[in-house]
């Protein structure tokens, strides 16, 4: 029997946020928390949460950052 990938079954997830320069290279990673707020500490979010926090949030941020659902 094959396991089921990771990814799809781990209910929790964690978003970061990697703010890049204006030549796209990585300067710093951040954290969202389950309010939606930057942090420096990760922090555990249910899936389907995290999904639409990293939207919302790749969208606020447009090209100046990257919004990873972990």
């Amino acid at each position: 029997m094959a396991a089921a990938p990771l990814s799809r079954t781990c209910p929790i997830r964690i978003v970061s946020v990697h703010l890049l320069d204006a030549a796209g290279q990585l300067l710093r990673v951040l954290f969202l928390d389950r309010e939606g707020h930057i942090s420096a500490e990760p922090h555990y979010v249910p899936r389907e949460e995290a999904l639409i926090l990293a939207s919302n949030q790749q969208q606020v941020l447009g090209p100046q950052a990257r919004v990873q659902v972990l």
